[in-house]
């Protein structure tokens, strides 16, 4: 419909955007679904009009797909931060109390190359308690002390609280912590999962977990993002013969599936397997239309 609509109103240059975003598409779908290809592809015709080509592809298709992809990405965070608001809030104001006490010092004794340091250290405290459960309780208590560190501060040396309006920047380096907190939260496997019995497993499902196949037998294990790529990396290397049924955005295959419930009626896998929960991507998309619909309207006006 949007090609014959397209092909009315703005001629071949139609059909060029429609290809031009499929093959688009097609590169980006390393980390997109098929459903999402056909669906950009499809959209591409309406935006066809004379003089709005990037390199023969609309460029408020490309508009549409960034602003939703970006959407599809926030969404998951902001369900991180709901679910874990009560460790990494306490914790990035504990961090954001020690980077303005730190930048304090920096200011008076002109150190070097310090914030690359600091910043090392506020990236290495989070995976530290992610890890260590008496250092996050731990962070998490002197937290509360953020609202005392402003005014003690103030108190100490007004003219400096004021000159570099300590109040707003730290709220900004708060939020700061907090997106570098929910990123790390991400990658050390916190995604929202749900566990799913064998039998009910389809084509798509995003398993959580990896499951290990050699001659000694099967194990299967609970890991986070980092430690999946690790395992690939290491099987690449060392050949060692061994069978991993793995999934990270492509999800199972019905192979994967056949070969997952012959493993389970051998009695070597549990019944049940945890599951990354997604969300459908339409609704991403729609919000994003509405934004690349305001944003060509504002152009035109």
């Amino acid at each position: 419909m949007n090609l014959t609509v397209g092909y009315y109103y703005f001629g071949l240059d139609v059909i060029i955007a429609f290809f031009s975003t499929l093959i688009l598409c097609l590169i980006l779908s390393v980390g997109m679904g098929g459903g999402d290809v056909k669906l950009f592809t499809a959209l591409a015709p309406i935006f066809a009009y004379p003089d709005s080509f990037v390199f023969y592809i609309p460029k408020y298709i490309l508009y549409l797909i960034a602003i939703s992809m970006l959407i599809a990405a926030v969404f998951p965070m902001f369900k991180i931060l709901i679910r874990y608001w009560k460790d990494i809030l306490p914790s990035a104001c504990y961090l954001t109390m020690i980077l303005g006490v730190l930048y304090y010092f920096i200011h008076i004794y002109k150190i070097p190359y310090a914030s690359i340091i600091i910043w090392a250290y506020i990236i290495l405290s989070i995976f530290i308690s992610r890890k260590i459960p008496k250092y996050k309780e731990y962070t998490k208590k002197l937290g509360y002390l953020f609202p005392v560190y402003l005014l003690f501060l103030y108190i100490v040396d007004k003219s400096y609280f004021i000159k570099y309006n300590v109040l707003i920047t730290s709220i900004i380096y708060l939020c700061e912590i907090i997106l570098i907190s929910i990123v790390i939260y991400a990658l050390t496997g916190v995604e929202i999962s749900d566990k799913k019995h064998v039998k009910e497993l389809k084509e798509g499902d995003i398993l959580r977990d990896v499951i290990i196949i050699d001659k000694d037998g099967v194990e299967v294990k609970n890991l986070n993002i980092i430690k999946r790529i690790k395992l690939l990396l290491e099987h690449e290397i060392k050949k060692d013969g061994k069978e991993i049924i793995l999934t990270d955005g492509e999800g199972l295959s019905n192979e994967d599936i056949q070969k997952i419930k012959k493993l389970y009626m051998e009695g070597k896998i549990p019944d049940k397997l945890n599951i990354i929960k997604t969300y459908p991507f339409v609704p991403f998309v729609v919000v994003g239309y509405l934004i690349t619909l305001m944003l060509m309207f504002s152009s035109i006006i």
